[in-house]
């Protein structure tokens, strides 16, 4: 049996266990009626303040490029997606006799600059020498007009035998020629069918309409070359041609007899007319000479100034206007659009080609209140869609003046973007980097309640709520600054405080 102290340490350890048992059941109990709470532990880290706005990508500068002058377009030299330079031709005019003028107005000042150099240089030896040989050779030529020399004489008497002995041969040949010609016909007419030929008649050459008759006949299918009619066809438009050669070759041999004849008689029996027309060329000659041996005057050098003057003037404007044919670009950039083909008659005012400078900027509306925030040079970040990496940029211009209607400020944001991934035409998302700290105390945003000017944070403290009241800095999309009310380490409560109280029991959500 048990002894009495046996049963005694049986009950003390059922009812130990008993309050055990509801001590933990208690213990769940109160676990279990904790609020679920999202925390953060404050910690120090970068921040800084953003002012996030939209804005139209546009390219840096962009113009519509014009023609210098009215004309019809005749070439337009690059396409659409073409990068050019500054200076690079990218159409032209119709020039027609534009590149003659220049080349003509340079030549006349060639022209007028070698004149001005060489009546500072004087006469030269040679330049004497050779008006003196001109005129020289001038008297001897009149001299010659009254008393030919013996050679001549010979000379002209040769030329006149040659030509006489020519008409003789040509004589000969042509009457060979009728011959063949009267025996071609003879041949022909021999046959039933004469194709029109003059039968029996010695009347040659041909008449034009014998001559047609014949070479009709040797289109027709019975004039075919090969047969017998048609050789005799071919044979008597061979002598006949023929013929007509040696007629014309004998009438020419007789011409240059006569003209032969005429010239022998000449020497020593000049014309008024030739004598006068050696002695204006002796004049000429002399005149030559003395103004190779007379210096100049000042009135010549004066002269010759203005010459050169009107030359370089008349070679401004010829270059000036042909220089005016041609289209160039105004700046780098990229051809985006054309607007006209070669053929169209454009003006001043034809808008040719569309340029784009390489790079981009946005272009962002203020708000006024945030304009006194914002600077030159303050750094910006682009976002791109899809890409985690912003672009880089800085605000490089604010407008003078707002919208005083709208309260706003235009501003313009210069972005690095080598490899083109923005497009003029687009919206971008910027946002102005106006403050950044590098080593703040920062809580999520969400973990704020504003009423007012206040703020509160709500903190978990030994598994109770703790509300407290803090200071803000800056500020972001995503973390607030707090820079009082808090220390780094501190568990702030950031989802559901709006339904919590000061000393509510509270437990970390898992």
């Amino acid at each position: 049996m048990m002894t009495s102290a046996a049963i005694g340490a049986c009950v003390g350890l059922l009812v130990a266990a008993a309050l055990g048992v509801r001590y933990l059941s208690q213990v769940q109990e109160a676990a279990a009626a904790k609020a679920p709470v999202e925390t953060y532990t404050v910690a120090t880290g970068p921040i800084r303040s953003e002012l996030a706005y939209s804005g139209l990508v546009s390219s840096v500068q962009q113009a519509t490029v014009t023609p210098p002058s009215a004309g019809m377009l005749a070439t337009v030299d690059v396409e659409v997606g073409r990068t050019v330079r500054a200076g690079d031709r990218i159409a032209s005019l119709a020039s027609e006799s534009l590149p003659l003028q220049v080349q003509q107005a340079q030549a006349d000042l060639q022209a007028a600059e070698a004149r001005r150099a060489q009546l500072l240089t004087g006469p030269r030896a040679t330049d004497v020498a050779g008006a003196r040989a001109v005129l020289a050779a001038a008297e001897a030529r009149l001299a010659q007009l009254s008393t030919p020399s013996l050679a001549d004489v010979a000379a002209a008497r040769a030329t006149l035998a040659t030509a006489q002995a020519s008409v003789a041969s040509s004589e000969l040949a042509g009457d060979n020629s009728r011959a063949q010609l009267l025996g071609a016909i003879a041949t022909a007419c021999a046959t039933n069918f004469s194709f029109g030929l003059p039968c029996g008649s010695a009347d040659v050459p041909l008449s034009l309409d014998a001559q047609a008759a014949a070479e009709s006949f040797l289109t027709s299918r019975a004039g075919d070359a090969r047969s017998d009619l048609g050789a005799r066809a071919v044979a008597v438009l061979t002598a006949n041609a023929a013929y007509r050669t040696a007629i014309g070759n004998a009438a020419a041999a007789r011409d240059n007899v006569a003209a032969a004849r005429a010239k022998l008689e000449a020497l020593g029996n000049p014309s008024a007319a030739e004598v006068s027309t050696q002695r204006a060329q002796i004049a000429t000659a002399r005149d030559t000479l003395e103004a190779k041996l007379t210096p100049y005057t000042e009135a010549d050098m004066q002269a010759v100034n203005a010459t050169i003057s009107r030359a370089q003037a008349q070679t401004a404007i010829a270059e000036a206007n042909l220089a005016r044919t041609i289209v160039r670009a105004p700046f780098d950039g990229m051809v985006t659009q054309r607007m006209v083909e070669p053929g169209t008659n454009v003006t001043l005012q034809t808008p040719v080609l569309m340029l784009a400078a390489k790079g981009v900027e946005v272009r962002i509306t203020l708000r006024d209140t945030d304009a006194p925030r914002i600077s030159a040079g303050l750094a910006a970040e682009i976002a791109i869609s899809g890409e985690e990496r912003p672009l880089v940029g800085r605000v490089r211009q604010i407008a003078p003046s707002g919208d005083a209607r709208a309260h706003t400020v235009d501003v313009i944001v210069a972005v690095d973007d080598p490899t083109g991934r923005l497009r003029p035409g687009t919206l971008a998302q910027v946002r102005l980097l106006t403050v950044q700290k590098a080593n703040a105390i920062i809580v999520p945003a969400s973990a704020l309640i504003t009423e007012g000017t206040a703020a509160r944070v709500f903190t978990m403290v030994d598994g109770t709520v703790r509300i407290r009241t803090v200071t803000t800095g800056l500020a972001d999309h995503l973390n607030v600054e707090v820079t009082d009310g808090l220390r780094a380490g501190d568990l702030v409560i950031v989802a559901g405080q709006n339904t919590l109280h000061e000393g509510q029991a509270v437990r970390p959500a898992r």
